[in-house]
């Protein structure tokens, strides 16, 4: 149903229990991804794991073993075959089975990734279980925000389709911890606990997954329209479902769906024509920014980057603090996202983002960066910095702001856009950076300036903002113009924006679904 803004604490008035219930279970699934790119990037640096899976070190038998930089590379990169492969399957798994079928076959995957992980006594086995966890991140990736942003009333989209960072980063302090706790032991069970730990999300998540419900939009897309009714009644409250208002939020995805199939079809190639053309290469933007402005590199190589600058164990140690200030940052964007916009927060976010990495590169390629105390110091607070501002930047908004651009009916084809992006990005920069680093060091951070300087004029110039905004009114705000500034999104109007359908209107609209109402001072006109 389409209404105008409301405050914050208005919109949580439509929001029942289960329906928090139903994100949490959801997002929980986010675990699995925040566990593994954390601890992956520590496991690098644990002398345990170097002892199964590395070789002897060039400057003594007797030292801890290190692994190849071309072997760092492959582990560090290949898993996102497995990830572009979970993009791929996403889009018409979803659609013709659901998210709930969806995540009950990710996170049986993931519980056969971490048994081979767990049984590995060499690295191409432990990579193999690694490339399968990475096709459930694929999946999950995509379908956690587009299931949250079905269920969620529009003024609260923005927070629960991006409680899934904050998620993610909680798991990444724990895998940090547990790795900080491991960081001297070198028999096996420094590395074994903190892989079999992956394996809680998982068996959570398929134990609690049967208690949650479909999405209303897919099951009107499937005619279930009777069971899109029983879900939307358990997601609402008890009085905006006995209002009559579920009815007609039903009805109004009805038209939307069967209004988009009748002119647009959901065809691949409408990503590239029309006015979709415009959001697909804004979804591209965002995510390689994302993961190319300094993001991927720290999960892969950030605890391994502060051994070599000489920190040590301590390393381990701000790790936890690197993830717990991406926390915070995740927490505090979806607590500002809808009432402040995106807009701002990508502006802020992005311009920090420039300043720590150009610190990075100034002080990190130091010639005495492992005796100067000051420059660590400064390098770790800029890396800590760094995660904090990515989540107010696009590490939370480029999913949101996908979702949202997708409209009513192209949600999951351009997720699969930003996916698939997000996984080229990630791929290449874990490819890539340890020869990078090799033969410029910490000069890298300027590569990472650039790509960030370039997210911070996209979020001035193009971002648009659309919160607040029902999925179906996005289309209308992009093909009417067909181009606007940034800035333009917020305030337009639409033919949408300026009528809603209430309580009252509920019976009106399902015995004359040719009407549309739009209330004037309480009056139809």
């Amino acid at each position: 149903m389409s209404r105008k803004f409301q405050s914050f604490r208005e919109n949580w008035r439509e929001v029942s229990p289960f329906l928090i219930f139903c994100v949490l279970v959801f997002s929980a699934s986010d675990f699995m991804f925040g566990l593994d790119a954390s601890l992956f990037g520590s496991l690098q640096a644990l002398p345990s794991w170097l002892n199964t899976f590395g070789s002897e070190n060039p400057a003594g038998a007797d030292l801890t073993p290190v692994l190849p930089t071309l072997r760092k590379s492959i582990m560090n990169s290949i898993v996102y075959v497995g990830r572009l492969v979970g993009v791929l399957i996403f889009e018409p798994f979803a659609e013709r089975f659901g998210f709930k079928s969806l995540l009950v076959f990710l996170s049986v995957l993931q519980t056969i990734a971490v048994v081979l992980q767990l049984s590995a006594h060499e690295w191409i086995q432990f990579t193999v279980g690694r490339v399968i966890s990475y096709v459930t991140i694929g999946l999950i990736e995509a379908c956690i925000p587009s299931y949250c942003a079905e269920i969620a009333p529009p003024g609260l989209r923005g927070f629960l389709s991006g409680l899934f960072v904050p998620l993610q980063n909680a798991s990444a302090i724990w895998a940090s911890g547990m790795c900080t706790a491991y960081s001297t032991e070198t028999r096996k069970i420094g590395w074994l606990v903190p892989v079999a730990v992956q394996l809680a999300p998982a068996c959570i998540t398929l134990s609690l997954v049967w208690f949650t419900v479909e999405s209303p939009r897919w099951l009107v897309s499937k005619g279930k329209t009777d069971d899109a009714i029983s879900a939307l009644r358990k997601l609402r409250t008890k009085e905006y479902s006995a209002s009559g208002q579920v009815e007609a939020e039903v009805e109004l995805i009805t038209r939307a769906i069967e209004d988009d199939n009748a002119v647009v079809g959901g065809r691949w190639i409408d990503l590239f024509s029309g006015s979709m053309w415009r959001r697909t290469l804004y979804t591209m933007i965002m995510f390689i920014v994302y993961e190319a402005g300094g993001n991927q590199f720290y999960n892969s190589y950030g605890p391994s980057f502060f051994v070599a600058s000489g920190l040590g164990s301590k390393s381990f140690i701000y790790a936890c603090l690197v993830q717990m200030a991406g926390t915070i940052g995740s927490l505090m964007t979806i607590l500002l996202t809808d009432r402040v916009g995106r807009r701002p927060l990508c502006i802020f976010g992005s311009t920090l983002l420039v300043i720590w990495v150009t610190i990075i590169g100034a002080l990190g390629s130091k010639k005495d960066i492992t005796t100067n105390t000051s420059a660590q110091n400064a390098v770790v607070a800029s890396f800590v910095m760094l995660l904090w501002s990515t989540k107010l930047a696009f590490a939370t908004h480029a999913f949101i702001v996908t979702i949202e651009m997708g409209g009513s009916r192209m949600r999951k084809k351009l997720m699969f856009v930003g996916a698939l992006f997000d996984v080229l990005s990630s791929f290449a920069v874990s490819f890539a950076s340890p020869y990078v680093v090799t033969a410029i060091g910490a000069k890298i951070g300027y590569v990472f300036t650039f790509i960030s300087g370039g997210g911070l004029i996209f979020s001035i110039f193009f971002l648009p903002e659309l919160r607040g905004r029902t999925l179906e009114e996005v289309d209308e705000l992009f093909d009417k113009p067909r181009f606007r500034w940034g800035w333009q999104f917020q305030g337009a109007k639409t033919p949408i924006s300026q009528g809603v359908w209430t309580a009252d209107d509920a019976e009106d609209i399902q015995d004359k679904p040719e009407e549309i109402y739009e209330l004037v001072d309480g009056e139809k006109k």
